[in-house]
């Protein structure tokens, strides 16, 4: 095991944007046991710090003496809008298994008929 003094420990952890436990306990909240890479860890908590400061510099940008919700949730729009795509593709394969479904079964009752008629 390789000895790294608190001082190196306590310089990482200050270079990232968040406790890296937290982000971590995060992380594992999904994963359960899966063992993490430190180099995972370190690239979440900063690809998180970006995407914070990214959010904060729009907010900045807003011509407002103070920020509410709408304006973190304009602000925030390009990441909310990924996860609102995810759930209509969702929707939309579901919609098209439901249709998938009720024409195998009009294709069978068709197939019945026909033999039916023969």
């Amino acid at each position: 095991m390789i000895f790294i003094p608190e001082e190196k420990k306590a310089t990482e952890d200050e270079e990232l944007p968040f406790p890296n436990a937290r982000v971590v306990k995060l992380i594992r909240k999904h994963t359960g046991k899966t063992m993490l890479k430190k180099r995972v860890k370190v690239e979440m908590n900063k690809l998180l710090g970006k995407i914070c400061e990214d959010i904060a510099e729009r907010m900045a940008k807003m011509p407002y003496a103070y920020l509410t919700y709408a304006e973190f949730l304009e602000a925030a729009k390009p990441y909310l809008r990924v996860e609102l795509s995810k759930q209509k593709k969702k929707k939309i394969i579901a919609t098209l298994n439901k249709i998938k479904e009720e024409a195998a079964t009009m294709a069978m009752e068709l197939e019945e008929e026909i033999e039916e008629e023969t």
